[in-house]
């Protein structure tokens, strides 16, 4: 036990209150939900229910089932939830669903549908609840809802452990997740506000960039486009992405999909706002190397 001494009376609060916070961010519930992630959603598929956030957002069920749910705000509940699995409550949730105070019997009746639409998919046992019942402020969600985002950051995490050959099946597996930017078409505002489309967003270009590599030193000449192609998705005109193509097109001796590459690059960048309009000066160098025969695949 700690006992302040020679401390304000706001002073020892503002400890106490930051000693709570450690106590829960350090619970066995939270870090037994990101082992569960971590060990376990790899090919024996542990979920039941995937909220799908790398692109229009829906609530799929393990056979691939849409969930359709009464209340617009639903879906989003469960976005917010999966992407706030540490610490999910009820007042944050509002505050981040609402721009403006609702009624309790508003965010209640949210609540009510998730609840009503999970329990008649009858995918976890009678003893179980999707999302049990409280008298705090606490939103507790079942372990087996997970995210699409969930899965690709676990991907990633495990294809660092494993060997190249089972390291491209794992991040190929997290990419064909990805449909197209995060949130698209949703207009939720808390996903941009708190950072987590960016999290998502450099995840996504992380997998891209992984995978196409770990395809070109194998000679997938197709993988490697269609990993970076997951990538330049959500970022167009990403330096690494463009790059990795330009190699694969340059392994394959065909120097018109260089050229290709490189001129749609330059749009690319032309007609992004918060760029300075000039290409990389990395990719400069690359494409001149390719276009004077240089060798390039372990170039980077």
């Amino acid at each position: 036990m700690i006992t302040p001494y020679g401390l304000l009376i706001n002073e020892a609060t503002a400890i106490t209150e930051l000693l709570i916070d450690v106590d829960r961010a350090l619970l066995p519930e939270s870090a037994s939900v990101i082992s569960h992630l971590q060990r376990s959603h790899g090919r024996d598929q542990s979920w039941n229910v995937m909220v799908r956030t790398l692109g229009p957002v829906d609530v799929q069920l393990v056979d691939g089932t849409i969930i359709d749910f009464e209340k617009s705000k639903t879906k989003e509940l469960l976005a917010w939830l999966t992407s706030h699995r540490a610490r999910p409550t009820r007042s944050a949730a509002r505050t981040a669903l609402w721009e403006v105070n609702v009624a309790d019997a508003t965010f209640t009746n949210v609540v009510s549908d998730a609840r009503r639409a999970l329990n008649q998919t009858h995918l976890i046992s009678n003893s179980e609840e999707w999302l049990p019942r409280t008298f705090n402020d606490q939103l507790p969600f079942h372990v087996s809802i997970i995210s699409d985002g969930e899965i690709l950051e676990s991907c990633i995490a495990r294809a660092q452990e494993l060997a190249p050959s089972q390291a491209i099946d794992e991040l190929h597996r997290g990419l064909e997740l990805v449909r197209d930017l995060p949130f698209s078409g949703t207009g939720y505002l808390w996903p941009d506000a708190e950072g987590i489309t960016s999290q998502l967003v450099l995840n996504i270009i992380t997998a891209s960039a992984m995978a196409g590599e770990l395809d070109l030193q194998r000679g997938e000449i197709e993988g490697v486009f269609w990993a970076t192609a997951k990538g330049l998705r959500v970022l167009g005109a990403h330096e690494e992405l463009i790059a990795l193509r330009m190699r694969a097109h340059a392994l394959r001796g065909d120097l018109a999909g260089v050229r290709g590459e490189w001129h749609s690059y330059e749009r690319a960048v032309k007609s992004d706002s918060w760029a300075n309009s000039q290409p990389s000066q990395k990719l400069v160098d690359l494409y001149s190397k390719i276009n004077s025969g240089s060798p390039v695949l372990l170039a980077r």
